[in-house]
Protein backbone atom coordinates (compact mmCIF):
# COMPACT_ATOMS: atom_id res chain seq x y z
CA UNK A 1 0.00 0.00 0.00
CA UNK A 2 1.43 3.26 -1.56
CA UNK A 3 0.43 5.91 1.44
CA UNK A 4 0.18 9.42 0.08
CA UNK A 5 -0.33 12.01 3.02
CA UNK A 6 -2.35 15.38 2.84
CA UNK A 7 -0.32 17.98 0.72
CA UNK A 8 -0.05 21.23 -0.66
CA UNK A 9 1.69 22.08 -3.60
CA UNK A 10 2.70 25.77 -5.11
CA UNK A 11 2.92 25.60 -9.36
CA UNK A 12 2.21 27.61 -11.92
CA UNK A 13 0.58 30.48 -9.68
CA UNK A 14 -1.97 27.93 -7.99
CA UNK A 15 -2.33 25.96 -5.16
CA UNK A 16 -2.90 22.36 -5.85
CA UNK A 17 -4.63 20.61 -2.48
CA UNK A 18 -5.26 17.17 -1.68
CA UNK A 19 -6.65 17.19 2.33
CA UNK A 20 -6.95 13.79 2.81
CA UNK A 21 -4.28 10.86 2.72
CA UNK A 22 -4.58 8.88 -0.96
CA UNK A 23 -4.38 5.06 -0.48
CA UNK A 24 -2.94 2.97 -3.41
CA UNK A 25 -3.20 -0.11 -3.65
CA UNK A 26 -0.04 -1.65 -4.93
CA UNK A 27 -1.10 -5.64 -5.69
CA UNK A 28 -2.58 -5.03 -8.51
CA UNK A 29 0.70 -2.82 -10.33
CA UNK A 30 2.87 -4.72 -12.49
CA UNK A 31 6.48 -5.24 -11.66
CA UNK A 32 8.30 -1.75 -12.66
CA UNK A 33 9.38 1.97 -12.32
CA UNK A 34 6.37 4.57 -11.60
CA UNK A 35 6.60 8.43 -11.64
CA UNK A 36 4.47 9.25 -8.74
CA UNK A 37 2.80 12.16 -10.43
CA UNK A 38 0.26 15.52 -8.51
CA UNK A 39 -2.33 16.07 -11.20
CA UNK A 40 -5.07 18.93 -11.31
CA UNK A 41 -8.57 16.45 -10.20
CA UNK A 42 -10.89 17.79 -12.57
CA UNK A 43 -13.06 14.68 -11.32
CA UNK A 44 -14.50 15.95 -8.10
CA UNK A 45 -16.35 19.16 -7.79
CA UNK A 46 -14.76 22.21 -5.93
CA UNK A 47 -16.38 24.35 -4.22
CA UNK A 48 -13.91 26.19 -2.95
CA UNK A 49 -14.45 30.24 -3.91
CA UNK A 50 -10.92 30.83 -4.34
CA UNK A 51 -9.60 29.94 -7.84
CA UNK A 52 -5.98 30.35 -6.39
CA UNK A 53 -6.66 26.70 -5.03
CA UNK A 54 -7.36 23.28 -7.07
CA UNK A 55 -7.74 19.79 -5.96
CA UNK A 56 -5.34 17.47 -6.93
CA UNK A 57 -4.55 14.01 -7.22
CA UNK A 58 -1.66 11.39 -7.68
CA UNK A 59 -1.35 9.66 -11.27
CA UNK A 60 1.69 6.52 -11.25
CA UNK A 61 3.00 6.77 -14.58
CA UNK A 62 5.03 3.97 -16.14
CA UNK A 63 7.24 3.73 -18.29
CA UNK A 64 5.70 2.65 -21.82
CA UNK A 65 7.93 0.77 -24.46
CA UNK A 66 9.46 3.16 -26.46
CA UNK A 67 11.06 4.68 -23.15
CA UNK A 68 8.77 7.70 -22.81
CA UNK A 69 6.95 7.99 -19.64
CA UNK A 70 3.44 7.91 -19.71
CA UNK A 71 1.34 10.94 -18.89
CA UNK A 72 -2.24 11.49 -17.23
CA UNK A 73 -3.11 13.54 -20.10
CA UNK A 74 -3.14 10.24 -22.39
CA UNK A 75 -5.69 8.68 -20.65
CA UNK A 76 -9.54 9.69 -19.98
CA UNK A 77 -9.52 10.51 -16.49
CA UNK A 78 -9.37 14.89 -16.97
CA UNK A 79 -6.37 15.40 -15.06
CA UNK A 80 -3.30 17.82 -15.76
CA UNK A 81 -0.18 16.81 -14.60
CA UNK A 82 1.24 19.18 -12.58
CA UNK A 83 5.06 17.54 -11.01
CA UNK A 84 6.90 14.60 -9.93
CA UNK A 85 7.27 13.88 -6.44
CA UNK A 86 9.30 10.83 -6.49
CA UNK A 87 9.72 7.82 -7.79
CA UNK A 88 7.76 3.79 -6.94
CA UNK A 89 10.36 1.11 -7.68
CA UNK A 90 8.16 -2.11 -7.61
CA UNK A 91 11.05 -4.13 -9.51
CA UNK A 92 10.32 -6.62 -6.38
CA UNK A 93 6.87 -6.31 -5.29
CA UNK A 94 7.65 -7.70 -2.15
CA UNK A 95 10.27 -4.91 -1.06
CA UNK A 96 8.64 -2.15 -2.79
CA UNK A 97 11.12 1.39 -2.69
CA UNK A 98 10.31 5.07 -3.17
CA UNK A 99 13.14 7.10 -4.69
CA UNK A 100 13.53 10.69 -4.21
CA UNK A 101 11.86 13.61 -6.40
CA UNK A 102 15.09 14.45 -7.86
CA UNK A 103 15.42 11.46 -9.62
CA UNK A 104 12.42 12.74 -11.62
Amino acid sequence: MLVIPPFRLHDLGQWFVQYEALRIDLKSLEPDLYRIVVVQNFWIEDTNPDLDACLAGIFLARRRRDGHWEVAENWPVECRSIACIGLLDLADPAQPRLVPATSC
